[in-house]
């Protein structure tokens, strides 16, 4: 038998942790003197001692731990934190691609604001929601999808434009309320999921972004400036329109699109 200092310095664990691990029923002393209340431990008890840090430094919660010390399958607890560990490595890989991007030559990018005329043209639209900005792609292809199934015979224009549009009255970043648009040759009857909507002529001021969806946020600002300064205010919805994504680019990094505000004079 070891006493708790012994068994400290072997499992280079504080005799503070010991205690703390004794209380809550991590590891329990083998023995404890009843008059003075000294706490022994036995060899084995190094091993377990040993598997709780390994616990530990993976990540597990002193719950978990205790769980698995008391006998449940540890399986299923490490499967969950294995996913939990993927969701934070996901996180931590966006961080440092963001805090590369900040200190290259992207750190300013330099949008360039154009105003044009949106030509008349006509649509097949799908309404939906989405969770976040990432399941956008998802929802592109889906409606590909269902539009192959229900209006298999439905063209698309040459230039191929589509683009979205944001139904709620507030910017969510979760929970989205989307209408994805694309430009097609000529009107069908409506079906279950896919309408069809015609737009006239619009002079709109637009800018090009470059790269992940849910980074658009600078290139909003410039047109939203750039509206302030030139007297001029929305007269419909914003548009995004997509000329580069998940359909013929392999990273999100590449993806292209236009983003269109239809304007009038205030």
């Amino acid at each position: 038998m070891y006493k708790i200092g012994e068994f400290s310095k072997l499992g280079k664990v504080s005799m503070a942790t010991l205690r703390y691990y004794d209380e809550i029923g991590i590891l329990k002393p083998s023995r404890v003197d009843i008059i003075n209340r000294y706490r022994s431990y036995s060899p084995e008890q190094l091993k377990d001692l040993c598997a709780i840090m390994r616990y530990r430094k993976a990540g597990l919660s002193l719950e978990d731990i205790r769980s698995i010390m008391n006998g449940e399958d540890p399986i299923p607890i490490l499967e969950r934190n294995m996913e939990s560990a993927k969701e934070e490595m996901e996180s931590i890989s966006e961080r440092i691609d963001t805090l590369y991007d900040m200190m290259g030559p992207n750190r300013h990018p330099g949008y360039e604001v154009e105003v044009k005329e949106l030509p008349k043209l006509t649509t097949a639209y799908r309404r939906g929601r989405i969770g976040t900005s990432s399941e956008l792609s998802g929802f592109v292809l889906e409606f590909a999808r269902i539009c192959h199934d229900r209006h298999p015979d439905l063209e698309c224009t040459e230039d191929g434009y589509c683009f979205v549009t944001y139904d709620d009255p507030e910017y969510r970043d979760e929970d989205i309320g989307l209408t994805y648009h694309q430009a097609i040759r000529e009107v069908q009857e409506p079906s279950e999921q896919i309408g069809f909507m015609t737009f006239d002529p619009v002079l709109a001021v637009c800018v090009e972004h470059r790269g992940p969806y849910d980074r658009m946020g600078e290139a909003y600002a410039v047109i939203t400036e750039w509206m302030d300064q030139n007297d001029m205010e929305l007269s419909d919805s914003p548009r995004e329109q997509y000329i580069h994504g998940c359909w013929d680019r392999e990273s999100e990094y590449d993806y292209l699109t236009e983003i269109q505000f239809p304007i009038r004079r205030r």
